[in-house]
């Protein structure tokens, strides 16, 4: 594994200049951060302050970048609805254009670069999809055509599909896999999986079974169930990089 230099923690305030629906209960936050030195590794997440005007509290929230640390002048953030959540709820609902909020970051070890390994496997849930598109846009813009990564990935339902079309794009290209899910509800035209990611979807999916680097990123008992299942299929441990969310 090769040693990598720790990004500087910076804190800043940027406006947000686009508010982009991705679904029902999902929106992108795209900040202006041209003319400030902000850098990470795809995967990484920042901290937001959102005001909370019902209690007049600051919220302190982690976030997942979406967007891809080449991307200089904009930062993407995708929010999902949480029901009675706070935060949540205010940058679905509430977040116009000129916004301005306090960020700070980059944290966390949940990251990939050059180098740590060319046979990706990207396994998520829901909004635990967003860390892992950050990877893929840099793979796609980085034009990394020697690595190769599979994204399995589940949703509800198809409306709560994220960054549907630009998965379609993605999945165009000759190193990305991508395979969609959907547990609940399937339009009579779909033509993706169904039901819940298990070992048959993985075995069946995944090629390069033990020389991959696995990412997990969604729920807890999602994470956990996914991890369970590849260290009985026989994957390292060490090979396997884990992000909950709540």
């Amino acid at each position: 594994m090769i040693e990598l230099e720790k990004k500087p923690l910076i804190e800043f305030t940027a406006p947000v200049v686009e508010v982009r629906e991705e679904t029902p209960t999902t929106k992108t936050l795209v900040f202006d951060i041209s003319g400030i030195d902000f850098d990470f590794y795809p995967g990484q997440y920042v901290m937001l302050q959102v005001p909370y005007p019902p209690t007049g509290e600051e919220l302190r929230r982690a976030y997942s970048i979406a967007s891809s640390p080449l991307q200089k002048d904009r930062l993407e953030l995708t929010v999902k609805r949480k029901e009675g959540g706070k935060a949540s709820v205010i940058l679905t609902t509430q977040v116009r254009e000129g916004d301005r909020f306090f960020i700070k970051g980059p944290y966390g070890k949940f990251f990939w670069t050059e180098g740590m390994s060319d046979r990706l496997v990207l396994i998520g849930a829901g909004s635990g999809v967003v860390p892992l598109m950050s990877i893929l846009r840099y793979i796609r813009d980085k034009g990394l055509e020697k690595v190769k990564a599979t994204l399995l990935v589940s949703y509800k339902s198809h409306e709560e599909i994220i960054y549907r079309k630009e998965l379609e794009e993605l999945s165009r290209l000759p190193n990305i896999k991508v395979r969609i899910t959907l547990t609940r509800e399937q339009p009579p035209e779909w033509k993706g999986l169904r039901g819940r990611i298990d070992r048959e979807k993985i075995l069946r999916e995944v090629e390069d079974l033990n020389s991959s680097l696995y990412y997990l990123c969604g729920p807890p008992k999602f994470v956990d169930d996914m991890k369970g299942i590849l260290l009985n299929l026989g994957v390292d441990r060490n090979q396997i990089k884990t992000e909950r969310y709540d």
